[in-house]
């Protein structure tokens, strides 16, 4: 059993994403040349979350998997205003 995770371009990878427990996302992603890649694309799609969130990977294509933990947060409100308005923060 090889216990490595890679992904290259030719890869389908599907993607569990659990939050406290409850599905939050569920996809299928192929053309990903690299495991940073596939995660920036996980964050991307989850950009409206915020918290502790795990991430099941399957490689179907090379028979491996593996979990990873995100934490998400959104910006500041506050924050963001003061930017808006040109002060610093």
């Amino acid at each position: 059993m090889n216990t490595s995770f890679s992904v290259t371009n030719s890869d389908v990878i599907f993607v569990n994403v659990m939050a406290v427990g409850r599905q939050v996302m569920t996809a299928t992603l192929s053309g990903i040349a690299s495991i940073e890649e596939l995660m920036e694309d996980v964050r991307n799609r989850l950009a409206d979350m915020d918290g502790l969130l795990t991430v099941n990977l399957r490689n179907s294509s090379q028979g491996t998997s593996a979990k990873r933990v995100l934490r998400l947060r959104k910006p500041s409100s506050g924050l963001l205003r003061a930017q808006m308005k040109g002060y610093a923060a």
